[in-house]
């Protein structure tokens, strides 16, 4: 249900964009601000995925494809339409942030190897603590040692938002503290997971519109409609995402993405060549 409603508001969202020149200028705002609720769904879906998925590289290989894909896609309709844009497509951002989450769970569970291992040992040989560990930092059979562990995910988590940063990518650090926040609340499984959601998308966005209103840089680029996506945690922790989806479903959605530009684009042309 909430990648539906997400492809459906980035529908609307992009068609705003593609027809801005011939809808009323507050149907336009309207379209726009209902797409802001588009990528807080997205970055909920990405990070239940990363937690539920049995292949993290198999999910970033078909991330960064469509990524690659829609790149292509978006630099030659919006060329063929003389349209401007100064950022690289939201997947690649979600790419890097899912590398993001990789790089954090190796780094928390070499932290977890870490502490039991500095545990006090008892007379009976084993630690004094019952620590909550149960997982071994363990990459396709590869087994790392915690403080190798520990610094490959300092690097790794360093590394993408380096990318982010670096490439322009749209939302940029804002919409991969977004990922982080929904992944936060996925692992600390609190009793109201939509009240601790909401709270952390409103520490995000007061951080970022004050760090825009200081004009503390490029980092802190900010749109005051980007309150909006808290409006969308209360569609997110649903029973229905538990739900197995149907196979057809999985890859329809990394085939939508660069799919829209191709028809708007064309719907576009045929509207303004007459």
């Amino acid at each position: 249900m909430v990648k539906w409603l997400a492809l459906i508001l980035m529908l609307i969202d992009h068609i705003g964009l593609f027809m801005f020149d011939m809808i009323p200028p507050v149907v336009y705002d309207l379209m726009r601000g209902l797409g802001r609720l588009a990528m807080p769904l997205f970055a909920f879906s990405l990070a239940y995925g990363f937690t539920k998925s049995k292949n993290w590289l198999k999910y970033l290989i078909r991330l960064l494809v469509t990524a690659l894909v829609s790149e292509f896609v978006i630099i030659k309709c919006y060329g063929w339409l003389n349209f401007h844009r100064s950022f690289i497509n939201i997947v690649f951002m979600f790419s890097c942030s899912l590398v993001f989450l990789i790089a954090l769970k190796i780094l928390l569970n070499s932290g977890y190897d870490l502490l039991v291992r500095m545990q006090p040992i008892s007379s009976t040989g084993m630690p004094e603590n019952d620590l909550p560990y149960d997982f071994r930092v363990n990459l396709g059979g590869i087994e790392l040692p915690p403080i190798l562990g520990f610094i490959l995910g300092s690097i790794f988590m360093l590394i993408s938002s380096w990318l982010i940063i670096k490439y322009d990518m749209e939302y940029g650090i804002y919409g991969l503290l977004t990922v982080v926040a929904f992944y936060i609340v996925l692992i600390v499984k609190p009793k109201h997971p939509r009240i601790l959601g909401i709270i952390l998308l409103i520490v995000v966005n007061l951080i970022f519109q004050i760090g825009s209103l200081l004009n503390l840089g490029s980092i802190f680029k900010y749109n005051s409609l980007q309150w909006l996506t808290v409006a969308a945690v209360p569609f997110c922790f649903t029973k229905e995402e538990e739900r197995e989806p149907v196979k057809w479903q999985k890859y329809f959605f990394y085939i939508a993405y660069p799919a829209q530009f191709i028809i708007l684009t064309l719907i576009r042309y045929l509207l303004t060549k007459t």
